[in-house]
């Protein structure tokens, strides 16, 4: 009895401490998340980023970026474009 509870403790505390360090190290920028959030989410590749989470990332250096996405039309571009310049 004492081992399977020893053995549930530590298995509790090393979810914790796996929860906390992986939230540490995978830190995304908030303007990364809005970004990904107005792009289509086809995960298509042709803007050569791979996915729109590579999009994301790569308008956080290159604002202009979204650009190269072919699938962003109508009121998904219309509601980036309006996010871009008001931030």
């Amino acid at each position: 009895m004492i081992g399977i509870l020893i053995i549930t403790l530590t298995a509790l505390i090393l979810g914790i401490v796996l929860v906390v360090v992986d939230n540490k190290i995978n830190k995304t920028n908030p303007k990364e998340e809005e970004y990904l959030k107005r792009l289509p989410g086809y995960n298509c590749g042709a803007c050569g980023y791979g996915s729109c989470a590579g999009m994301a990332k790569e308008m956080l250096k290159n604002l202009e970026a979204y650009k190269k996405c072919r699938p962003l039309r109508g009121e998904k571009l219309e509601e980036l474009e309006k996010y871009i310049k008001n931030n």
